[in-house]
């Protein structure tokens, strides 16, 4: 699933930008990230291609989690409440079943994949620092 840049809404977005909760092309992020020095800052997270094949897993169910009721169809709604990942016919069966549960707070689960990893992709490829961070990974408050 490819998520649209929030800013122009016409790009595949590239990053993930958690302080603006936003998700950014590369030509976007650069123009609202390089606003203000403040801005410069912010925590950003690049998107994988989801064909990316960084993942040595063989089976494809391990890479698209199922639902925890039914444990058949790919799970797209994440439930807070009961901490439980759901296909749309389970989502519907349960959070329809009363005004209570209707009022449960659930996310759509795009399937985008990121890196676990300190380090932040830059446009051209390249691993940079995040600003706040020294190259031996502690963080420098000044």
């Amino acid at each position: 699933m490819k998520i649209l840049c929030d800013v122009c809404e016409g790009a595949v977005a590239a990053v993930l930008c958690c302080a603006d909760e936003a998700a950014l092309c590369w030509g976007c992020d650069e123009k609202v990230h390089a606003a203000n020095k403040l801005a410069g800052k912010h925590q950003r997270v690049p998107l994988l291609p989801t064909n990316s094949n960084s993942c040595s897993c063989s089976s494809s169910s391990s890479q698209t989690p199922t639902c925890d009721i039914c444990q058949e169809k790919v799970g797209y709604f994440f439930c807070l409440e009961d901490r439980a990942l759901l296909c749309r016919q389970c989502d519907v069966a349960v959070h329809t079943a009363t005004p209570y549960l209707s009022s449960h707070g659930r996310f759509l689960i795009t399937g985008m994949r990121v890196p676990l990893q300190h380090n932040y992709l830059t446009k051209d490829g390249n691993n940079n620092n995040h600003p706040l961070e020294s190259r031996d990974g502690r963080f420098n408050c000044q």
